[in-house]
């Protein structure tokens, strides 16, 4: 009998049970359950407070149920900020999108690339009612994170409590570098669908 069972797995030769407190077999990776556990709690239609209270966060900060729900999934609170940057500002209707939003911090950080920025974001402030609170500007590339928290540092915000909206894909390495909380397209952000149903709650 030992000499069969000789180099032979354990799982193979002897049956394992279930884990304790209704865990997983315990041949199965304990990280892969908590995962599945943690992921399937996360995505199970919240107490009606939770979803009210939800619901008023994505109006104020004008995003739709289903974007405020992931954010939260993925930093665990719900952005006081939005910092845009220069090219995400340019979206049509972003003036008037502005203006409608009464609540949260609303900032701007890029680069200026031709010496008009500042003079495009004082319009759009203009436009926008003042419902810009304030910018920074880079001088290239790899100073738009500093710009970033020196922006949030000025306004008391911590970069984990700050979306960003970005015009291109490329703009989500910003959340990395500057530590923010997530990230969102500025087509998404910016879209009819997004600005008249804010407040769409999870299907029941």
């Amino acid at each position: 009998m030992r000499a069969r069972l000789r180099g032979r797995p354990l799982a193979a030769v002897v049956p394992i049970g279930i884990g304790h407190n209704n865990g997983p077999p315990m041949a199965t990776r304990w990280g892969l359950h908590v995962w599945k556990k943690a992921h399937a709690e996360a995505w199970k239609t919240p107490a009606p407070e939770v979803v009210k209270l939800r619901l008023r966060r994505a109006a104020e900060l004008g995003l739709t149920y289903r974007q405020i729900s992931s954010i939260m999934m993925e930093c665990g609170r719900a952005p006081s900020a939005i910092v845009f940057t220069l090219d995400a500002l340019a979206a049509p209707g972003a003036a008037e999108r502005l203006r409608s939003l009464g609540k949260p911090k609303l900032l701007a950080a890029g680069i200026d690339r031709d010496g008009y920025a500042e003079v495009r974001l004082q319009a759009l402030r203009d436009a926008a009612g003042g419902r810009l609170d304030g910018w920074r500007l880079a001088r290239n590339p790899l100073a738009v994170a500093a710009a970033v928290h020196e922006l949030l540092a000025e306004h008391g915000i911590a970069p984990q409590a700050a979306l960003l909206v970005g015009a291109v894909e490329a703009d989500r390495s910003l959340v990395m570098r500057a530590r923010l909380a997530a990230f969102l397209r500025a087509d998404a952000y910016f879209s009819p669908l997004t600005q008249s149903q804010p407040t769409s709650g999870p299907a029941r």
